[in-house]
């Protein structure tokens, strides 16, 4: 059955709701520090402290995989996937079960979050008002508008998210956030997507063709990354698992090149 997603939204970094706004799939407290953990990793991207091929990125989609322990146990267990938004400070990101997070509905997902960004922004041009009025507005009414526009799409998210599709065309049939799964060495790698692994796949942080300044931003990212696993699953955890040496986390995030459109992944395990 599908449980729908969790949609959150920051201005500037402050939390600003949640819909639905009962406890779905997280408690409030974590999508708090989610929200603000997620907008910071944001902003490394969006002030240029860290390029792929001189370009700058944004977050599209965000993978936390449960703690691996077993082949077995990972076969069962449920990741969950994060898929963001980002534009002149304002913020908005979805966390769905791994299971129910098919291609299709992640393509849908990042246009849609796309739009809603656009919406709230043309919105605050109408009012007179900038990002960091949100959290100061006593009426609310920028905020209620964007909260009744993302339950009432919860209410046929999923035939909105085919026929999104049907229209896209025969072109979506090769989405954009398929790509194989490769093992490696290394705890950090970057490669773009649909190049040969052979040759694109960088296997070690040392083997990384970027300055110091950004090695220790990409080893703050991938820091966060790791926590933030750990806030996801802490709660899930059984004995077994926490007293299980091999156990580790795995995140991913796939971004954009704001220019050429570029896909590329950023695999995080600690």
């Amino acid at each position: 059955m599908f449980s729908g997603p969790l949609r959150w939204a920051s201005s500037e970094g402050v939390f600003l709701f949640q819909v639905p706004d009962d406890e779905h799939l997280l408690s409030t407290e974590i999508v708090i520090l989610l929200s603000s953990s997620l907008y910071a990793i944001q902003i490394f991207f969006n002030k240029g402290q860290i390029k792929f091929n001189n370009e700058d990125l944004n977050i599209i989609k965000l993978s936390f995989h449960p703690p691996y322990t077993t082949q077995e146990d990972e076969d069962e267990k449920k990741g969950y996937v994060i898929h963001s938004a980002f534009k002149d400070g304002i913020c908005v990101q979805s966390i769905f079960l791994a299971d129910q997070a098919t291609n299709q509905l992640s393509e849908f997902e990042s246009a849609f979050l796309d739009s809603v960004v656009n919406n709230l922004l043309e919105t605050l041009v109408k009012e007179g008002r900038s990002v960091s009025d949100i959290p100061f507005l006593k009426d609310r009414r920028v905020i209620d508008e964007i909260e009744e526009m993302l339950h009432e799409i919860d209410t046929k998210y999923q035939s909105l998210a085919a026929s999104w599709s049907l229209a896209v065309g025969p072109d979506a049939e090769t989405t954009r956030f398929d790509f194989p799964h490769v093992l490696y060495n290394g705890k950090i790698r970057v490669e773009e997507l649909f190049y040969d692994l052979g040759d694109r796949a960088i296997e070690s942080f040392s083997q990384l063709l970027m300055s110091n300044e950004e090695k220790n931003v990409l080893y703050k990212i991938a820091k966060s990354l790791v926590n933030l696993s750990g806030l996801l699953y802490e709660n899930q955890k059984t004995d077994s698992i926490k007293e299980d040496k091999l156990n580790f986390s795995h995140s991913e995030i796939i971004l954009e090149s704001t220019i050429t459109k570029r896909l590329f992944r950023l695999d995080v395990r600690s």
